[in-house]
């Protein structure tokens, strides 16, 4: 399942629409096919049964081998594993989970008053909404906040956390590559710079957003790239 996590403070689109159908979300390590085993082997029949056709020459065509590969793979190949069934009988013969209304009413009802208190200027949750496009981010105005240096360990997503930055919690990215390190970062009249604690490297050297909670990736020119954003 694809997640929005890694980038950004808030759900994506796909993660609301499930919780609000009730069903709970649970994502594969990134780059580890062991756990990710059925879906890693399906899209190895599917690549050597494409190889066997001829090369699609429009987005349409290959949609059509698709369709049929998905039919053949469904309906007409039996499976060894599931005792010479195709995956489609195998599926129709078991009983289905189903999401959950009462906890799909209850997401919907928190989603509604986190909408309402994101259009209520200056409320608590002001700060946390939709990622922006990289193409349309603009540089934030300065806010004279300065805050002397803090050490923190970067997390699995590549990021620091650190409350009461002008008033609220602060999330910055300082590249998922970085996760593990100890960074320190320092607020000086507006100014984010986070850097390596052991190397000195200067990971983020940025504009505090005060509108946001999460601060996007904005690493020094010529010091160590950015990770891929959206």
């Amino acid at each position: 399942m694809y997640t929005t996590r890694p980038i950004s403070a808030a759900p994506g689109r796909s993660e609301r629409t499930l919780a609000l159908m009730g069903v709970r979300q649970s994502n594969g390590r990134p780059c580890h096919p062991q756990t990710q085993g059925k879906i890693e082997r399906y899209h190895r029949t599917l690549k050597q049964w494409l190889s066997a056709r001829p090369l699609a020459s429009s987005i349409d065509e290959l949609n059509e081998q698709l369709a049929e590969f998905r039919h053949v793979y469904n309906e007409e190949r039996p499976h060894r594993a599931l005792g010479r069934r195709t995956p489609g009988e195998a599926y129709r013969a078991k009983g289905k989970a189903l999401p959950d209304p009462e906890l799909a009413a209850g997401t919907q009802t928190k989603l509604d008053e986190q909408r309402r208190r994101e259009t209520t200027a200056g409320s608590p949750g002001a700060t946390r909404r939709k990622p922006i496009p990289k193409d349309e981010r603009a540089e934030p105005a300065r806010a004279d906040v300065t805050i002397g240096p803090g050490i923190r360990r970067i997390d699995r997503r590549g990021c620091v956390t650190q409350n009461n930055i002008a008033g609220k919690r602060r999330i910055f990215n300082l590249g998922k590559h970085n996760a593990g390190r100890m960074a320190e970062l320092l607020i000086d009249h507006g100014r984010a710079v986070a850097t390596d604690l052991e190397t000195g490297e200067i990971l983020a050297d940025q504009t505090l957003d005060a509108t946001r909670e999460y601060q996007y990736r904005k690493p020094a020119n010529d010091v160590n790239d950015a990770p891929r954003q959206m």
